[in-house]
């Protein structure tokens, strides 16, 4: 179990790293709470109950927030070696794809630029988690997408390369309570005027919501969104989840 390989890890004195990388669903600096946050704050209440000590998973887990705003495959694959494999990660995790679609990036080339990415991630770093993007409260971007979903089923995975399906265990979620924020400037690449519903960024609680997944199928950890948004929205220093 990943938990006890970060707690023997750290007991030896040493940092484990965990990078984040993708585009604006992993970035999400206007978010708050974000995934990023709560993954990181779960991870280390779990492990300092392995431990029974707070300063040593406070001090030695270290999270790194490498999400590029914008990117697409092709970015990735261009400056992975630099947001990510510079800091010899420990553990990687990553969504991305939505934007392949916005910027002209085929199916075809989705799956074999994700392929190249698998390789160079597969000698620099411990572990790597691919993520499937998360969908859309646009029926037609979902349909859209598709094929991209498509192609990354046929990818081949390394030993140290994982892969979490994202996208369709997202869509049993709430959607319509989790897609709630507006476009004030509009998104022309998506096709959002100003003050029009942002349909591809999760809000608070959709951030919560992949937290769940990403939790779970990771780390192994039970994880209650709805529980965590309740206390955090009551003002609880240390929420329950």
């Amino acid at each position: 179990m990943i938990l006890d390989i970060i707690k023997k890890h750290i007991e030896s004195g040493k940092i484990y790293k965990i990078v984040f990388f993708g585009d604006s669903i992993t970035s999400t600096e206007w978010v708050h709470p974000k995934w990023r946050e709560i993954v990181e704050y779960v991870v280390k209440e779990e492990v300092k109950k392995l431990i029974d000590d707070w300063k040593l998973p406070s001090w030695n887990i270290r999270c790194i927030n490498s999400g590029l705003d914008g990117s697409t495959s092709a970015d990735w694959l261009d400056k992975v070696d630099e947001y990510v494999l510079s800091y010899k990660p420990n553990l990687a995790i990553s969504i991305f794809g939505g934007n392949d679609t916005l910027f002209n990036i085929s199916s075809k080339d989705h799956g074999d630029n994700l392929q190249k990415l698998f390789e160079l991630m597969s000698g620099g770093a411990d572990k790597y988690y691919f993520c499937t993007t998360t969908p859309y409260l646009n029926s037609n971007k979902n349909i859209e997408y598709q094929p991209f979903l498509e192609a990354e089923k046929d990818l081949i995975l390394k030993e140290n390369v994982k892969f979490v399906e994202l996208f369709n265990l997202y869509l049993d979620f709430p959607l319509k309570r989790i897609f709630t924020f507006i476009e004030e400037e509009g998104n022309p690449e998506a096709g959002i005027k100003p003050g029009g519903l942002d349909w591809g960024h999760p809000n608070q609680l959709g951030n919560a919501y992949i937290a769940k997944v990403q939790l779970k199928e990771i780390f192994g950890i039970e994880f209650d969104p709805e529980q965590y948004m309740k206390d955090t929205l009551a003002g609880k220093k240390s929420p329950g989840y």
